[in-house]
């Protein structure tokens, strides 16, 4: 599909990661960036010859840190106890030359110290302080992960992801030949499944390129997909033209051409899903934005089509962006802690208008809060989905929901948005001691 602003919104995401504020089971959850005049908290000095300078301790508690870039340079800043593989508390990326940001944690008694990073510099540590007493509800940390962290889950997504294009190649086959015969049922039904399958591949923020246009694109509003574009959507306007369209057989026939290019398309994704490249970076990105896409445009009515199956596709989602978090599984409970982000920072240190993704207040396993949410959500939708005779679809279509029942899915869709959003920002590769 088109993503109309998709750049802005993919880097509203990743600023989550600008100002990273561990907090996603406890703590204040009040990471503030602020410009120079703003910055308020304990002055601590982030450079190569006085990384840490200005803090020395004290008692546990909320802490709230402004952080000074004294080199010329841009410096990211984390905050990490001094554990032989240490856990990271506080993350602030990209502060410019010059620049204050700000950001409050609540820390638990320990030893921690500040780690200050440049490009292609070595790390500088700070020096170690103690901080005494307890507190409750401290922020979680966890332990930062490199590019080669990545490596396994990319390759296992990777696999997974070539596997579900082979299985849509056959239904995508099937769909060729039902058209071919004029089996207008058998072809509306391998339609679905087939569309379906395409949806869990998580072709979000153009992942396919134009490729994935020409399997998935959305026609421009008030257009019919019939005539104006190609792929999945053509072959929906062309199986479900209305009435006065003459037989089954030949609405089934008439479909043909399209569903011969969609066939050729989908053949050329698997060849090109067999040589994969995907950044590291992507997988957690990955989880995440398959579901902003659906709150972005699957549910906002453009993706409707003739087949009234918009809930259909949202249930694929939510297998696609489950089937990210799986190979992401091992890593994150290798972390063993739960992350949030609350604000963004800028290279210059102005603040900006990232979305507060601070966590729950009463902790649990990450995974287990994504699970429950991708749970949740999954049972809105299956909801919507009866048994029908066949050659019907057994979807409710999405503007057949009443007030309540759309209520209830978006609110349960911001449920999961919010913890995937954390995966996101926790599994960014990040350069570290």
């Amino acid at each position: 599909m088109r993503r109309h602003g998709q750049g802005a919104t993919r880097r509203s995401l990743l600023a989550t990661g600008v100002v990273l504020l561990l907090a996603a089971c406890g703590g204040p959850g009040a990471a503030t960036p602020a410009a120079d005049d703003a910055a308020t908290g304990i002055p601590v000095s982030a450079g190569p010859d006085d990384c840490g300078l200005g803090w020395d301790g004290g008692t546990a508690g909320d802490l709230t840190f402004a952080v000074a870039n004294t080199a010329t340079t841009g410096m990211s800043v984390y905050l990490q106890d001094t554990q032989a593989m240490p856990r990271t508390s506080l993350v602030l990326d990209a502060i410019g030359a010059g620049a204050t940001a700000s950001a409050s944690v609540r820390l638990d008694g320990g030893a921690y110290r500040f780690v200050c990073l440049q490009a292609d510099e070595e790390p500088v540590l700070g020096a170690p302080v103690t901080v005494t007493g307890h507190a409750a509800g401290a922020t979680p940390s966890i332990v930062l992960l490199s590019q080669a962290d990545l490596v396994p889950a990319t390759q296992a997504y990777s696999a997974w992801a070539l596997g579900r294009a082979q299985r849509l190649a056959q239904q995508v086959t099937a769909l060729d030949a039902d058209a071919a015969r004029g089996d207008l049922a058998a072809a509306r039904h391998d339609w679905l499944d087939a569309h379906t399958t395409y949806g869990t591949l998580g072709a979000a923020y153009g992942a396919f390129g134009d490729l994935g246009e020409a399997i998935d694109g959305l026609p421009p509003r008030g257009v019919s997909a019939a005539t104006s574009t190609t792929g999945f959507r053509q072959v929906e306007a062309l199986l479900w033209p209305g009435a006065g369209a003459g037989s089954d057989a030949d609405v089934a026939r008439a479909a043909s051409p399209a569903t011969q290019r969609l066939a050729s398309d989908v053949g050329e994704l698997v060849t090109q899903l067999q040589d994969p490249r995907m950044d590291p970076l992507e997988l957690g990105l990955r989880a995440h934005e398959i579901l902003e896409d659906v709150q972005r445009i699957t549910l906002s009515g453009a993706a409707d089509g003739p087949s009234g199956t918009t809930l259909a596709e949202v249930a694929a989602a939510v297998d696609g962006s489950r089937a990210a978090i799986d190979q992401l599984r091992p890593v994150l409970a290798t972390e063993a802690g739960d992350a949030g982000a609350d604000g963004a920072g800028s290279d210059d240190g102005a603040g900006s208008d990232a979305p507060d993704n601070s966590g729950p207040d009463d902790g649990g396993d990450e995974l287990a809060v994504v699970d429950g949410a991708l749970d949740d959500l999954a049972a809105v939708v299956a909801a919507f989905h009866h048994d029908v005779p066949a050659g019907e679809t057994g979807w409710t279509p999405l503007p057949a929901l009443t007030p309540p029942e759309r209520e209830l899915l978006d609110a349960r869709l911001d449920a999961a948005l919010e913890p995937l959003a954390r995966v996101a920002a926790t599994t960014e590769p990040r350069r570290h001691p």
